[in-house]
């Protein structure tokens, strides 16, 4: 009874909040989205069909346009006005709006006493998707190891029912190896904490969604509330992670000490953040330190990455359409590189290049990416003006899906449409990495993701590797919805 109660006396609160703090659309606003219930507003309409939903605003209301959701307004971008969005990162910060739905920062607050978020992309960009050419061959080494752990030979035909996980094993070795070296990725404790550290973090949406419909800053309020009591999800990461790794920071620093100026630096993130630490002796600070950059960055790396290689998989076993002309481009390359790719022979892939930037393309989200208005306000080039602390979330599916890019051919999954061919008989290929105005999978703008050509090469000699090694098909021989994908089965045969 007394859940009934407090359930009520919240749902009370909600009622006066709203009424005292209805929305205040200013005379330049993008148009708000008229509504007719309130506290509740249009989150019903966007959680239940999100796709039809938005569609149906911007044909009537143009773009952006607002909703009120979840107790505040939201304003979302089309595909005119999100470019505008991702190049003004000095007005719209992406990291403070994704911490008000998911506060991350916060739960690595205590790791990242030292280190921004910036600081942490910069890493990526210089020491990860900088040294491609240095991981490449220990990432084919561990790619092959996980698909042998995690599939196997498959003589017999395997149902991967759960293809979102097992993408997840296959891809957290080589990145692994990239964090920590030979050494930490050698301990399968680490390759699994590395694919569960998400959903761990997701444990602090514990906190009942309606509070939102109060307002976000008590749903965070009571999300965090354990890390006040002393509970984080992820100290369990942090103490595998000292206990693998202290061994081998020890072990490092005893020879830098030993070596000094002959002492050869390691390449991996694990050796590079002992330099830039400074690290003399191996304490908790350090172990901290180490830990929150490093997991921060797998948290940031592992999600996306499997998710990418899942759709993969997905739409090219549903496409039996495809499958010769990108087997002969693998065998082709295979027997060329006798098995052992270079970063060249990665390049080379363009067919398989294409396939996946078209297979980004076509499972991208139909509206995310929040951008936090952290200037005074913004004027979008139509005249409309939303002010400081609105959020801004980016309609993708109205980018990725549209005629104006992509043709009358947009809702279409046809890899080709990224190759440009002239009359001189020469071809060009858009890549998968590059961002521009038609691709926003891995945002734009100077904040564009700067794992994206790690995370791409990592995607592609996995896919390189499975196709040439397993036929493969979905269930029935069917494409399913991609937001079904994780539940469906796929089969996995070896040639």
């Amino acid at each position: 009874m007394a859940y009934i109660e407090i359930f009520g006396l919240l749902l009370f609160v909600a009622f006066i909040f709203h009424l005292i703090k209805r929305p205040r659309i200013g005379l330049n606003e993008p148009p708000l989205v008229p509504y007719k219930y309130p506290i509740i507003g249009y989150t019903y309409s966007l959680l239940n069909d999100s796709e039809k939903f938005l569609k149906e605003c911007k044909e009537k209301y143009g773009e952006p346009f607002s909703l009120y959701v979840f107790g505040s307004v939201r304003t979302f971008t089309g595909a005119d006005s999100t470019p505008e969005v991702l190049r003004h990162s000095v007005v719209f910060d992406f990291n403070v709006g994704v911490n008000k739905i998911f506060p991350v920062t916060d739960v690595f607050k205590q790791y990242l006493k030292d280190h921004s978020i910036s600081h942490l992309a910069r890493v990526v960009h210089e020491q990860v998707s900088g040294k491609i050419s240095v991981y490449t061959s220990r990432m084919q080494k561990e790619l092959l190891s996980g698909i042998e752990n995690f599939i196997g030979d498959c003589k017999e035909p395997k149902t991967i029912r759960n293809l979102r996980e097992v993408a997840a094993k296959i891809i957290a070795k080589p990145v692994a190896n990239v964090m920590l070296g030979e050494e930490g990725a050698k301990f399968e404790d680490i390759i699994v904490s590395f694919t569960i550290v998400e959903s761990e973090l997701h444990k602090m949406r514990f906190a009942p969604q309606f509070l939102l419909y109060i307002h976000p800053s008590l749903y965070k309020f009571f999300a965090l509330l354990p890390l006040k009591f002393g509970w984080n999800p992820i100290t369990q990461h942090r103490d595998l992670f000292a206990q693998r790794c202290k061994p081998i920071i020890e072990e490092r620093i005893r020879q830098r000490k030993e070596l000094g100026e002959k002492y050869i630096q390691q390449e991996d993130l694990l050796d590079f953040y002992i330099s830039e630490f400074g690290a003399d002796v191996v304490d908790d600070k350090l172990l901290n330190n180490l830990f929150g950059v490093l997991y921060m960055i797998v948290f940031a790396s592992i999600s996306t990455t499997s998710r990418a290689l899942s759709f993969a998989l997905f739409d090219y076993g549903g496409r039996p359409e495809l499958w010769n002309e990108l087997y002969e481009e693998q065998l082709k390359i295979h027997n060329e590189s006798n098995g052992y790719l270079s970063t060249e022979d990665v390049n080379k892939m363009v067919k398989l290049d294409c396939f996946l930037k078209e297979s980004f393309r076509y499972s991208t989200d139909i509206a995310n990416l929040p951008h936090t208005v952290i200037g005074d306000s913004y004027t979008f080039s139509n005249g409309t003006t939303i002010p400081k602390g609105r959020d801004a979330y980016l309609y993708m599916k109205d980018t990725a899906f549209n005629n104006k890019f992509y043709g009358e051919t947009s809702s279409n999954f046809q890899p080709k449409r990224h190759i440009t061919s002239y009359s001189n008989g020469k071809t060009v290929h858009s890549p998968a990495t590059k961002v521009d105005r038609s691709f926003i999978t891995f945002g734009g703008g100077k904040h564009a993701c700067p794992g994206r050509f790690f995370a791409v090469n990592e995607i592609k000699m996995g896919l390189h590797k499975l196709i040439l090694k397993y036929n493969i098909r979905t269930e029935n021989g069917k494409i399913i919805s991609p937001t079904r994908i994780s539940s469906s089965h796929f089969h996995l045969i070896l040639d």
